[in-house]
């Protein structure tokens, strides 16, 4: 019992240093993690293969290809010309961004290629629209995630394949609807009452007005061309989007149509060494039981009426150090026949929670969606260190609010509409 609580506290402490005295909390991760790993006797050699070389590649990959795009103003281009879409109506912006995402999304990419595409996209017109990036970010990563669980989607498929393993039909329609409601909801409080995006003067705004000669080059589109096939690739021959993404970038850079230095020069090191040694030391606290005591506690508070919200709680509290699609879903969703029984629910319900939990916790910095977030804000032009850790907080408390409002919508009994 000792190991898990301690893991856990320093887990808590990694995370405090960071915040407190501003320090880079995957290197102040990494040295707790060799601490903590010789007093349990855990081998070097342990902590050296926890580094998520995939998730690394991913993000590098992709920050790699979205550097090109940066450099040669396409995403510049793009950002004026969605604005001319929106009539100068930057208020309207949001909403676009938010379906446009949901779309992408829902069609097949997932999340993750979802997210990776219209982060990017909503910092560039944040930045041509002089808004604040968040007030646009959030809505493009909420529309991704709202078409995030479609049968067709990466997630959708694990989490359909998943339940149909153990003798549970019928998640389909339940899972992408609450998906999609849920991300809505999100987006209509943040529209509302906290950006108050409806009170928007767009005549106080310069920007709001872009020239309509604005037109797009050959070297722009080709990198639109270059963007879409890492999306479209990604999906359909489940290629990893980090490599696909080096490799469209290599060959945009190679036809003139780039540049690689430049490129190189933009990418946010500070954010990949953030994200990758806090998983170090995440991956320590999951092999020292840290992450089941915690997964085992959440579990006693179970009851009849508590159980869908709180096994949501549970899918995304373990979603902040594990993946959604490799590890929650497919540890949890085998559970629920025999939680189900107990508890006198029904087993659609709990697998609602768990896959919908698991997916909107993906919101946290430290999780691939909110890291490919976090890295689109790091790599733009306006992009500072005060900045950066603020968009890391508000990621980490919107991943919070997503799964307490999906707990809560569990607990009034709404994932049983479809049972």
């Amino acid at each position: 019992m000792l190991y898990p609580i301690l893991s856990l506290v320093f887990l808590a402490v990694a995370i405090a240093i960071g915040c407190i005295f501003k320090k880079n909390t995957g290197i102040v991760s990494i040295a707790l993690a060799l601490i903590l790993a010789r007093i349990a006797g855990v081998p070097d050699k342990f902590l050296l293969k926890a580094f998520d070389s995939s998730l690394f590649i991913k993000l590098l990959g992709v920050m790699f290809l979205f550097c090109v795009a940066q450099n040669n103003q396409t995403l510049e281009i793009i950002a004026k010309k969605a604005i001319l879409l929106c009539r100068g109506k930057v208020k309207l912006i949001p909403i676009v961004l938010f379906f446009f995402s949901a779309i992408i999304s829902f069609i097949g990419p997932g999340l993750i290629s979802a997210t990776a595409l219209v982060s990017v996209l909503a910092i560039a017109l944040a930045i041509e629209a002089e808004v604040e990036p968040i007030k646009f970010l959030f809505f493009g990563g909420l529309g991704a995630f709202s078409g995030g669980l479609s049968p067709i989607t990466p997630s959708g498929i694990v989490a359909i394949t998943k339940a149909e393993q153990s003798g549970i039909v019928g998640i389909e329609f339940s899972i992408a609807f609450f998906m999609f409601i849920i991300m809505l909801l999100i987006a209509i409080i943040l529209y509302f009452f906290v950006f108050k995006w409806h009170k928007y003067d767009d005549s106080q705004n310069k920007k709001a007005e872009i020239s309509n000669d604005i037109k797009f080059e050959i070297k722009h589109l080709f990198t639109i061309i270059g963007i879409i096939l890492v999306s479209a690739l990604s999906t359909i021959f489940s290629i990893d989007i980090g490599l696909i993404s080096f490799l469209v970038a290599i060959v945009l850079c190679i036809c003139g149509f780039g540049n690689e230095t430049e490129a190189m020069k933009k990418i946010p090191w500070n954010t990949l060494i953030m994200i990758t040694g806090v998983g170090i030391l995440i991956s320590l606290v999951k092999e020292l039981g840290g992450v089941q005591l915690l997964s085992d506690g959440i579990r006693l508070l179970m009851g009849e009426q508590t159980a869908a919200a709180i096994i949501t709680i549970l899918a995304g509290v373990m979603s902040w150090v594990s993946s959604a699609s490799g590890v929650v879903m497919p540890t949890l969703i085998p559970t629920v026949p025999a939680l189900a029984a107990s508890a006198g629910v029904n087993p659609v319900a709990l697998v609602t929670g768990i896959c919908i939990g698991a997916n909107a916790a993906a919101f946290s910095p430290l999780s691939s969606c909110g890291g490919l977030m976090l890295s689109a804000y790091s790599t733009s032009k306006i992009a500072t260190e005060k900045g950066r850790d603020k968009l890391f907080s508000k990621l980490f408390l919107l991943s919070v609010c997503s799964i307490l409002i999906t707990a809560l919508i569990a607990l009034i009994g709404c994932f049983n509409w479809f049972v």
